[in-house]
């Protein structure tokens, strides 16, 4: 679900009207670099939480993890001891059948047998033994369409349910890089409120407007989904009753990261440093003026 959020000034007209009488500087523009500050904050309080590395490695970590829950390698833990074990039931049958026949020999050295194949990824062996003992979920590569279907709930999480989870059975790299793919598009969320900020227009500032929102952020600005995201900033002082800016982060699953309560302390943090900047420029002039006078 797509998130909007409104820079609204009703608290504020009769301050910013004061600031344009007293400071005689451009109201809206200070409106439109208010509205920047307010993407900031939301960028930094979309989930994962923050902006520095711990915020993205914390991210990075819940990727790893819920592709965990869907997909597997036979060098995962578990894996030969839960097919050997498969093995071992068998073996004990025949045992019963044939008292010459010694169970704990064969398990060992089935046991080695599979590690052995993993440890060599060693895949038509490896499929051959998935068949022979019916082992179920074997896939040759993580499926992003697998992983999306194994998602549920208002976060989108994977709930970890052995009978859903796959094995891939192909190239030792392939998880790996399925993980890194997912990985870089940590921050995603965030990226919708960098591009918001670039788009408000006439920020008469020489810095970049996405400044103090990180670069494994940013990197994801010119991805399509991300681009989607709008600013409305053509209500202006003394054109409108209620100036205001609205921002529109267009990702989809920015709803399910940023929380309204969060997106509300957020818009109220830049409203406090708008309101805070205003007065210190209205006392700063006003004390000027008071010099003026007094020589």
């Amino acid at each position: 679900m797509k998130i909007t959020a409104h820079v609204d000034t009703t608290d504020l007209r009769s301050r910013m009207a004061e600031y344009a009488r007293i400071v005689g500087k451009d109201v809206n523009r200070e409106l439109r670099r208010h509205a920047r500050l307010a993407c900031v904050e939301l960028a930094n309080t979309t989930q994962p939480f923050g902006k520095g590395k711990d915020a993205q490695q914390l991210g990075e970590k819940a990727v790893e993890v819920d592709i965990s829950k869907v997909f597997y390698t036979p060098k995962s833990k578990g894996f030969a001891e839960a097919i050997t074990e498969i093995a071992a039931n068998s073996y004990r049958k025949r045992a019963s059948a044939n008292s010459e026949f010694g169970p704990e020999d064969k398990t060992q050295k089935f046991r080695e047998r599979v590690q052995r194949y993993a440890s060599a990824n060693k895949v038509a062996a490896l499929r051959k033994l998935a068949k022979d003992f019916n082992w179920q979920g074997v896939v040759d590569y993580p499926d992003p369409a697998i992983h999306q279907a194994a998602r549920s709930g208002s976060r989108r999480k994977v709930r970890k349910r052995r009978g859903a989870m796959h094995l891939i059975l192909g190239k030792g790299a392939l998880l790996k890089e399925y993980i890194g793919k997912v990985k870089a598009r940590v921050g995603m969320a965030k990226a919708g409120w960098a591009v918001c900020a670039d788009k408000i227009p006439d920020l008469g500032q020489s810095q970049a407007a996405t400044k103090g929102i990180p670069k494994w952020v940013t990197r994801n600005k010119d991805r399509a989904v991300v681009q989607r995201s709008t600013v409305d900033a053509s209500t202006t002082f003394r054109q409108s009753s209620n100036p205001r800016v609205v921002m529109r982060n267009s990702v989809p699953w920015t709803s399910q990261n940023l929380a309204p309560s969060a997106a509300r302390t957020a818009l109220n943090i830049a409203r406090d440093k708008f309101l805070k900047m205003m007065n210190i420029q209205i006392r700063y002039v006003l004390r000027q003026q008071a010099k003026l006078r007094a020589g």
